[in-house]
C-alpha cells in the first residue's frame, strides 16, 4: 500500500511540475530557454543549501563526538 501512495505522489508531483512549466510558456509567454536557465540557477542553489547543511551537521556531530 505504501509502495502505491509513494508512486502516486511521485507521478502527481511531476504532472503538477510539467503543468507549472506548460502554463508559464504557453499562457504567460515565458521563453522555455529562459525557464530551463532559471531553473538550473534554483538546482545549484538548493544543491549549495544541502552541502552546506551537510558540511554543519558533519561539524556538529564530530564536535559531539569530542565531549
Amino acid at each position: 500500500m505504501l509502495r502505491r501512495s509513494r508512486t502516486r505522489t511521485i507521478l502527481l508531483a511531476t504532472a503538477a511540475c510539467f503543468a507549472l512549466f506548460w502554463g508559464a510558456v504557453d499562457i504567460v509567454g515565458v521563453p522555455p530557454e529562459r525557464l530551463w536557465i532559471q531553473l538550473l540557477w534554483v538546482s545549484l542553489g538548493v544543491a549549495a543549501v544541502v552541502a552546506s547543511a551537510a558540511l554543519a551537521g558533519w561539524c556538529l556531530s564530530r564536535v559531539k563526538g569530542r565531549r
